[in-house]
């Protein structure tokens, strides 16, 4: 039921100051008040309710009669003339929430400063609140272990990329890793020679996936021709288009076959439509879901007029894909999620393209402002799970749960030219990321981080809990100096203003990570730390990034630095207070040599990983990475390992590189073997005690 209430909980925004003698038109409500505060200025609210039993004819959508789909709601909402008057709540009780299309929130949808509007599980439901992607896949007929279902309800032209089986997401038949590949294959310009798979029934549909240092790439084949594996353009010319070892040299297992169906937890789905399942159970599944829409909210306005004022409180997001690595353009990583699109780049060799495109979310903001993401469940995406794009300003994401995600859990701002040096209105500046426990990202793309920043300034990640990473937890920058001002060389090969001459600073800066806690990160891959970073932080210290009292520890062996990494261009940073526990030491920069000398499509070309100059680099220190330019500080930290770490090195023979880092101030830092050895309340800011 509608209700018009007093003033109450005026602190959290939801409430407004009216002038006295305002008529309230509230639509939906069947009765109301207006109560005068302490200060005589009246407050109201309005609710909305919405139930999967509901009607969407309904008029009112009142609890007792409410609305059916959140869409009819939002309707509801937009058409409200005390919307930015009177808070408006839409309460939605338990159930999932099918859709076939994105809820889009527009300047159309926005509340205000003071009455916000505000999507939230109902206050008297136990269930859960699914705002869901996928579709049921019922009618299982199994034989043996091996379950098939046709699957009807599948959009035309839709092959979804992930599938879930009573909650855990099953894994898309693959080669065995590193077995069922011949060692004796030849790479070619279009694809491998003297390559003997078993037939492949559908060869069009099977991807290549590479594995290597800090990247992951995917690529589609395009047919199988004898023992020759042809590849699909624009994605293997883009791939390598890198320098070895950064480009698809090594082919470290094929996906997406029927033949690969061989181990449980496997599922392949057929252009017919048949999905195939092996069962780890004996009997048929029982809630298996296909993910078949890319966005489930978009919420997108314009520099002169931004969606405003929205919160979503208390629901769960979930099955969404993205479908963008079935095309032609496979997945061709750059680094952090970022990738290459299109067919016009060429060759380098630097390791990295000027130009790259960022994984999309499955909930994304633009030209957003004072949104609001709060004890929400993110589970079971396929892109990004929330990204914040260009002109997010003031945006929070507070006490949130991301688990089982494809890509990044949470993406702030773009490395694009908008968003390096923007306007004011697209800048994406001032976003709280707290209190959000994330794990399990980064399931189908190695390369990406569980929250990764770009070009943004003012952006706080404080007090969240990250773990169970195939990289970094957090990676911060873009550019390896490139970009910025100093025009460093950030990378080895690179020239100074190889991609353009900057007189300015990039929008970089006054951002702050603290009091986070991170564990059980670099699962996959290497080159990287619980914190990484490339590129100038800022203008100066007083602008610059600050990263304190932070605990890192679990750091799988010989996969990079602890709890900081520094790359290429890193730029006026400080590290105070930090904490690394029980990470072990590798032995040397870039990870370990692994590709053995019978492969010989590497040969001697695998120079940056093997020459013994390379092996005397220690890889596991908390101080240090490859390059940065300096105007770095390291006080009051707790290390257990602070052997300097930093990449002169490594490029000791390009005679162009200068003897970077500078302004390197280590003050006070404590070498720890336990965490005994580390106040208490350092520990407690971190959540570790």
């Amino acid at each position: 039921m509608c209700l018009i209430q007093g003033a109450l909980m005026s602190y959290r925004k939801f409430l407004v100051v009216l002038n006295l003698g305002i008529t309230l038109l509230v639509i939906g409500c069947t009765s109301g008040t207006v109560q005068g505060s302490s200060n005589n200025a009246p407050t109201c609210s309005v609710d909305y309710w919405v139930s999967p039993q509901g009607n969407d004819q309904s008029e009112s959508g009142t609890q007792a009669n409410p609305f059916k789909t959140i869409e009819r709601a939002q309707l509801a909402v937009r058409n409200n003339p005390q919307r930015g008057i009177c808070g408006i709540n839409v309460n939605i009780f338990g159930g999932v929430y099918t859709l076939t299309q994105p809820l889009v929130f527009t300047n159309l949808d926005s509340g205000s400063a003071k009455a916000q509007v505000v999507y939230q599980k109902a206050s008297n439901t136990s269930e859960s609140v699914v705002i869901s992607g996928g579709i049921n896949v019922t009618g299982f007929n199994c034989s043996s272990n091996t379950c098939t279902a046709v699957v009807p309800d599948l959009p035309s032209g839709i092959m979804p990329r992930q599938f879930y089986v009573n909650g855990t997401r099953a894994i898309r038949a693959r080669s065995n890793y590193g077995e069922s590949i011949n060692a004796d294959y030849i790479r070619t310009s279009l694809g491998y020679d003297q390559f003997l798979p078993q037939p492949l029934t559908h060869p069009e549909l099977v991807e290549a996936v590479t594995v290597t240092q800090w990247k992951m790439m995917r690529c589609p084949v395009d047919s199988l021709a004898g023992n020759s594996l042809i590849m699909k353009n624009p994605c293997w010319n883009n791939a390598n288009t890198y320098p070895v070892p950064w480009n698809f040299q090594l082919l470290s297992w094929l996906e997406n076959a029927p033949e690969f169906l061989t181990a449980p937890n496997m599922w392949y789905l057929s252009p017919e439509k048949q999905i195939s399942y092996i069962n780890p159970a004996s009997a048929a599944p029982v809630n298996a879901v296909l993910p078949v829409i890319e966005s489930l909210v978009v919420l997108s306005g314009s520099a002169g007029n931004p969606v405003s004022n929205i919160s979503f409180k208390n629901l769960t997001f979930a099955y969404a894909t993205w479908l963008g690595p079935n095309s032609s353009n496979g997945y061709v990583a750059d680094q952090s999620g970022n990738f290459l699109l299109g067919d016009n780049y060429e060759s380098n060799t630097i390791g990295h393209q000027q130009v790259v495109y960022s994984t999309p979310g499955n909930i994304s903001l633009s030209y957003a402002n004072n949104i609001i993401f709060s004890g929400n469940t993110f589970i079971h995406l396929g892109g990004v799970a929330l990204a914040l794009g260009t002109g997010s300003q003031n945006n929070q994401i507070i006490n949130n749960t991301f688990t089982d995600i494809s890509s990044a859990a949470i993406q702030v701002g773009g490395v694009s030219p908008t968003d390096m040096r923007p306007d004011s209105a697209s800048q994406t500046s001032n976003n709280l990321v707290k209190n959000n426990v994330i794990s399990y990202t980064g399931r189908d793309y190695y390369d990406t981080a569980a929250i990764y920043v770009g070009f943004t300034t003012g952006t706080k990640i404080t007090h969240n809990s990250i773990s169970h990473t195939p990289w970094s937890s957090i990676a911060i920058g873009w550019g390896w100096g490139l970009f910025d001002q100093s025009g460093f060389p950030g990378l080895p090969h690179a020239t100074p203003n190889e991609w353009g001459s900057y007189s300015t600073p990039t929008i970089a800066s006054n951002n702050e990570i603290s009091s986070n806690y991170f564990s059980d990160f670099l699962e996959q891959l290497w080159d990287g730390g619980a914190i990484y970073t490339n590129g100038s932080q800022g203008a100066g210290y007083s602008n610059g990034l600050l990263i304190q009292l932070n605990v890192a520890e679990n750091k799988r062996p010989n996969a990079g630095s602890n709890i900081y990494y520094t790359d290429g261009g890193t730029e006026y940073v400080t590290l105070n207070q930090n904490v690394s526990l029980n990470d072990p030491v590798g032995f040397m920069d870039f990870g370990p040599c692994f590709i053995p000398d019978t492969l010989t499509p590497y040969g001697s070309a695998i120079y940056p990983l093997c020459m013994s100059d390379y092996l005397k680099v220690s890889y596991g220190s908390d101080m240090g990475g490859c390059l940065p330019v300096g105007h770095i500080r390291y006080t009051s930290n707790y290390f257990l390992n602070p052997t300097n770490f930093f990449g002169p090195e490594l490029c000791k023979n390009e005679s162009y590189i200068p003897p970077y880092p500078v302004d390197l101030s280590m003050i006070n830092n404590v070498a720890t073997s336990s965490a005994a050895q580390v106040p208490d309340w350092i520990l407690k800011q971190a959540g570790v005690q």
